[in-house]
């Protein structure tokens, strides 16, 4: 896998543990949007000439491959091209508010900032947020989930907004049980599925919204999408503009029928050009990947030392956070990054969550299909060097 991405050949003294942010480019995007800045730069929908025309096809292929790879029909209908999660998250709560006045929404307590902004600000004051709590291991509790419901009219507009898998916990929530419940209280669904669409293979049908960044996927940066159901396309777009119409008069419009009705202006067309070549390597890859994943996540909860760090939980999939039992996460970081291991630390966006499981910030590593097992060992050996140095200095001061 390592060989498909050109970072390791020109930083082979880097050791990168930061994907759960951003992913490292696979070869074919690099080459594809140089590719499209270079020779085939046009834009699309509405140029009417070969360049423009080429750009629609690799725009339709995008699309076309997208829905092959999730197992979603009728894609030109469900796949709205964006900046990323965040702006498919804001635009899927833009889209609810236009179609109900208030309600209620809840949120797993796990949620990542960018799926919780979007209902807390002032200008959305008739919309409720409730928390829903995690269960003793970690996931999204469904009996909280079901027992706050209940307390809430039936008359009451609701939404049900989690990640698939928190960035925090790397924990795995049972999607399927959450979509049964959204579809038993007819309420909206919206999923996160930043941390788990570039790792293991999930079943997003029944959904209202899906988001992902492409970033996280070994593709570009700037470019994500969010998935609808095709009922939402009875609204009007959030943001209307050009390419989100088939007509405009003086005193009418008529609006697109497929999902370009959210795509106003001129999309992130390098992008999305790097698409196709991207996710046929990740379907044909697909099994290896997950496989993968599920090794590194065992030599990670098998092989952390207890006695150095507080893990916050055991973790399903891509990534894992610590909290050192001496020390500040910024003494880790720094010093792990001066042996060039690039890990994260802080709050992580997820400050809700942090408040409750821990004293303050956390240490992250996570992980991609291109991290080797020699590499994962490594930077646990160099945590746990970076601990003996630390108690041998507060022994020293005591």
């Amino acid at each position: 896998m390592r060989d498909y991405f050109p970072f390791f050949k020109r930083r082979p003294e880097v050791i990168y543990l930061d994907s759960a942010a951003t992913s490292q480019t696979l070869y074919t995007v690099a080459d594809d949007m140089r590719d499209f800045m270079l020779t085939n730069k046009s834009n699309a929908h509405r140029s009417g000439n070969s360049m423009g025309t080429w750009v629609d096809k690799q725009y339709q292929l995008s699309k076309e491959l997208i829905g092959k790879w999730l197992n979603i029909n009728k894609p030109e209908k469900r796949i709205v091209f964006n900046s990323g999660t965040t702006q498919g998250l804001n635009d899927a709560a833009s889209m609810i508010m236009s179609a109900m006045s208030s309600g209620v929404v809840f949120v797993g307590i796990d949620s990542h900032h960018s799926l919780i902004l979007p209902w807390t600000q002032s200008g959305n004051a008739k919309w409720r947020v409730v928390f829903i709590n995690l269960d003793k291991d970690g996931r999204i509790d469904l009996d909280d989930l079901k027992a706050k419901i209940k307390l809430e009219p039936m008359a009451v507009s609701k939404v049900i907004a989690v990640n698939a898998v928190s960035n925090v916990l790397g924990l795995v929530n049972d999607l399927d049980a959450i979509k049964k419940i959204a579809l038993d209280v007819a309420a909206v669904s919206i999923i996160d599925a930043s941390q788990i669409i570039s790792k293991r293979k999930i079943d997003i049908s029944g959904f209202d919204f899906v988001a992902w960044s492409w970033h996280k996927v070994y593709g570009p940066m700037g470019l994500g999408c969010l998935l609808i159901d095709p009922v939402w396309l009875n609204f009007n777009p959030v943001r209307p503009g050009g390419g989100t119409v088939t007509s405009v008069s003086t005193d009418s419009v008529t609006w697109t029928d497929n999902a370009t009705k959210f795509e106003s202006g001129t999309q992130n067309l390098s992008a999305i050009c790097s698409l196709p070549r991207l996710v046929e390597w990740l379907m044909k890859h697909q099994t290896d990947i997950e496989a993968h994943d599920i090794s590194i996540t065992k030599i990670v909860n098998d092989q952390i030392s207890l006695a150095q760090f507080t893990p916050i939980s055991k973790t399903d999939s891509g990534l894992i956070c610590l909290e050192p039992v001496i020390g500040t996460v910024e003494d880790y970081t720094m010093m792990l990054d001066a042996k060039n291991i690039m890990i994260r630390s802080g709050k992580l966006c997820a400050e809700p969550l942090i408040k409750q499981i821990s004293q303050g910030a956390l240490l992250r590593l996570s992980w991609g299909c291109y991290t080797t097992k020699q590499e994962v060992e490594l930077a646990l050996d160099n945590l746990g060097e970076i601990n003996a140095r630390l108690s041998r200095l507060v022994q020293r001061t005591v």
